[in-house]
């Protein structure tokens, strides 16, 4: 009997200790604190945090990636123009102008005397939406770029692809992510930098696209084409495309490559040779020799001259008459 008396006393007080743990624990612990409340609030939390990574891989960063990547390209040209000469390195001078505004570690802006990529490269917004989303999310948000592509695969728009890396840290988790932002840019308005760079600055040319169809060229419309000096794009044609102009490549693209007619009384006007015996399209007429070409006289401009390709391309073989340069003496 004492033994079972033992058992009833050890039960009673483990029953008195864990009443007493329970009435502290209740006495100690702030009234306000309500786990669902908390976890719900840190759920809400989490998600946010995720939505704001998503809109930064798909929103914020191409956005700011199409943004300065048109500032640089306007850059560029400007350059070249202030330069009078080509770009030796296309890839290696945009990438450096996107990032940091400097082309070969000189502030391109001071070259060019103008305000383009001041406050406006790609770091300078990535630290901008990194300010942003610290006051915003109170997250703290780091990038590591790690490179810069430009190319074409269109011809009337510049693809830029930026290889990016960033960690996004909370007070309730983290996130590491590698992602490769891609953009597309339109490339009509540019200035065409190869008009610039081979006339020396005199002969601007933006570039616009002809509305035209490939099998609806007549008198007029190759005379608007000439007069407005838009350009067009032949499939499996021979002239360069856009980003080849930057640096003097006119060989041939068969996906982007892009052309226009050098508008002859324009040249005249501005003091530039204007020979004949040169086909006027425009990667052709500052390229190659004198030879025969045909001159057609129904265009407005008068006296725009064509190799016999693009004559037939402009639907002008009626009517057009072959000239070639006398025989030397």
């Amino acid at each position: 009997m004492a033994v079972n008396h033992l058992g009833k006393k050890g039960m009673f007080l483990t029953f008195m200790s864990i009443s007493i743990i329970a009435a502290v624990i209740i006495m100690f612990t702030p009234s306000d604190i309500n786990l669902r409340k908390d976890i719900s609030v840190i759920k809400t939390r989490v998600s946010n945090v995720n939505d704001y990574i998503l809109d930064l891989e798909n929103v914020y960063l191409e956005r700011t990636l199409q943004a300065t990547g048109r500032k640089t390209i306007i850059a560029l040209i400007n350059y070249m123009d202030t330069r009078k000469e080509f770009l030796t390195d296309l890839q290696a001078n945009f990438k450096e102008v996107l990032l940091n505004g400097t082309i070969e570690n000189v502030p391109i802006d001071d070259i060019i005397g103008q305000d383009i990529m001041k406050g406006n490269t790609y770091i300078n917004w990535t630290d901008k939406v990194k300010n942003i989303s610290k006051n915003t999310f109170n997250v703290d948000t780091d990038f590591t770029i790690h490179d810069i592509r430009i190319y074409q695969i269109r011809p009337w728009f510049v693809n830029v692809d930026a290889n990016i890396s960033f960690n996004v840290s909370s007070e309730t988790a983290s996130w590491n992510k590698n992602a490769i932002i891609k953009t597309e840019i339109n490339i009509e308005n540019f200035d065409d930098p190869y008009y610039l760079v081979i006339t020396g600055g005199s002969y601007a040319n933006k570039i616009n696209k002809s509305d035209v169809k490939f099998d609806e060229w007549h008198i007029e419309n190759v005379s608007d084409h000439v007069g407005y000096g838009t350009y067009v794009h032949w499939e499996n044609g021979n002239a360069p495309s856009f980003l080849m102009r930057f640096t003097e490549d006119i060989s041939a693209s068969s996906c982007c490559g892009i052309e226009s007619i050098v508008n002859r009384d324009k040249l005249v006007s501005l003091g530039l040779p204007a020979d004949i015996y040169l086909s006027y399209v425009d990667y052709l007429f500052w390229t190659t020799s004198a030879g025969c070409v045909y001159t057609v006289d129904d265009i407005n401009p008068d006296n725009n001259n064509f190799d016999f390709e693009h004559l037939v391309l402009y639907n002008r073989t009626l009517g057009a008459i072959q000239i070639c340069p006398p025989p030397p003496p």
